[in-house]
């Protein structure tokens, strides 16, 4: 297994896409941080609380897409270009396969979260130093840091798992952008009730600490308690995930 991981791993980082992405992603990370702790009329004063430091942290996560388009692109990618076959006369059990881009996602899900912390860092430092605060992480810090690499790795083997059922790269990403941007928010602003409990809300909510919720009108969103939610996206995944490794041990490449 460690050989197939490692090749895995050497073809993600050797296909220019995923670092574009990756560098899209973290620009992402330093719009989102910034906006969140110098848009005072968004956010209110920055005060550098451990509250703050937790919901500046959060915004790694509510960027979690760029992970989702790189796990399926892991599989899609291999379909796209025929190189599927040559994969599986490598390595005949699908299932090992399968595994393989799993953990190549999660790694790299854990390496965008690590990165992207060393950016929120310097973003909270520099705040800190414009509004002459002192930083106070704590307890909800401690917890935003275990939640986000959590989020991404479950993010990561729900888009293998996508890409695996789908097969066409670009079948699988538009319908997971339409799926993420447009259904989830139509039925989310409709029937939150309903919407909430929908997969990728469930992630959301993993991102969302009391001090962004307090920002938000009331009634306005209704996310899932974190510990809720992360159980809800987890069935999620391991749905999809039996469902991915089912169907790729029984269809033709």
């Amino acid at each position: 297994m460690s050989g197939l991981f490692s090749a895995e791993i050497r073809k993600l980082r050797t296909v220019r896409t995923t670092w574009v992405l990756t560098i899209l992603g973290w620009l992402l990370v330093v719009l989102s941080s910034s906006v969140y702790v110098f848009a005072e009329e968004i956010s209110g004063p920055f005060g550098g609380s451990d509250a703050e430091v937790a919901a500046t942290i959060d915004q790694v996560g509510s960027n979690s897409v760029i992970i989702l388009i790189v796990a399926i692109l892991l599989v899609t990618t291999e379909f796209r270009h025929g190189t599927i076959g040559r994969t599986l006369q490598l390595t005949p059990s699908r299932t090992r396969v399968l595994t393989a881009k799993s953990l190549t996602g999660a790694a790299y899900a854990i390496a965008f979260f690590a990165t992207s912390l060393v950016i929120v860092a310097v973003v909270l430092a520099v705040a800190a130093a414009v509004q002459d605060v002192s930083l106070d992480p704590g307890p909800d810090t401690l917890t935003a840091i275990w939640q986000g690499p959590v989020g991404l790795v479950l993010n990561a083997a729900f888009g293998v798992a996508i890409g695996a059922l789908l097969r066409s790269q670009v079948v699988a990403i538009t319908i997971t952008l339409v799926w993420l941007f447009v259904a989830e928010q139509l039925v989310s602003g409709l029937l939150p009730d309903v919407g909430r409990w929908l997969p990728f809300q469930a992630l959301n909510a993993l991102f969302l600490s009391d001090e962004v919720l307090a920002n938000v009108p009331e009634g306005q969103l209704v996310p899932l308690d974190a510990g809720v939610a992360l159980v809800v996206f987890l069935a999620y995944v391991a749905a999809a995930v039996v469902a991915a490794g089912v169907l790729l041990r029984t269809r033709d490449v």
